[in-house]
């Protein structure tokens, strides 16, 4: 059974809540404390959630994410800062990081934070999946996705139909770069179905989505979403 492995990198001992939250999960976590081991274990291991504690840091936190990125593109980061560090949650997030946590850590958002990560990587092993499989006819598949398919199949065989019937009408064409097309899509549905569900209530909608509010308004910007 595949495990999800994921990577803490700080100078210092990483935050108890974070390692309890992780290992609860049941993942394979491993904690490192220079940057030129953590880039050794990005490079050369399969680490797909990599957590970065901003606290203590020997380089720039921007400057780390963007090694790592160049590294493995798709790599899902999220950064850990003091409450009271001066870093541009928009920033951040629109130079590649997925998320951001706020220390003293809370371990609901943690989780939130940790279970939304995890969902990132299996779409992205779906959208592997489907663009190694090939279509003899070169066609779609007749059977779209209906309004069962919609109440009855999990989200992940949900979005796994979609994208089959996707690729498929697509077999002709060379598909690149589209982890960057269809995350911001059902990012953006995420948040703007919470919102709505919160009558547009910012605090309310980031504490449903687990994550900061920041974090929330940053992603807002990103994403081209409008306040109602």
């Amino acid at each position: 059974m595949y495990r999800t492995k994921v990577l803490i990198f700080s100078n210092n001992e990483p935050p108890a809540i974070l390692l309890k939250v992780i290992r609860k999960s049941g993942l394979n976590v491993r904690v490192v404390k220079t940057v030129k081991l953590a880039f050794e274990l990005v490079h050369k291991k399969a680490y797909r959630i990599i957590f970065i504690d901003a606290t203590g840091l020997t380089i720039d936190l921007q400057e780390t994410i963007d090694r790592i990125l160049k590294i493995k593109n798709d790599t899902v980061i999220i950064g850990i800062i003091p409450r009271n560090k001066g870093i541009i949650y928009t920033k951040l997030i629109n130079n590649g990081i997925f998320d951001v946590l706020q220390k003293p850590l809370n371990p609901v958002v943690v989780e939130a934070s940790l279970k939304r990560s995890l969902y990132v990587v299996k779409l992205q092993r779906v959208i592997n999946e489907n663009h190694g499989a090939e279509d003899s006819n070169n066609k779609a598949p007749d059977d779209p996705v209906s309004d069962t398919d919609i109440e009855n199949l999990g989200l992940d065989e949900l979005l796994k139909k979609k994208l089959s019937i996707l690729f498929a009408k697509q077999t002709h064409k060379k598909i690149v770069n589209l982890y960057s097309i269809v995350m911001p899509i059902i990012e953006k549905s995420f948040i703007e179905t919470a919102l709505q569900l919160s009558n547009n209530n910012q605090i309310k909608a980031s504490l449903l989505l687990g994550m900061n509010r920041n974090t929330l308004k940053a992603k807002m910007t990103k994403l081209s979403i409008k306040k109602q």
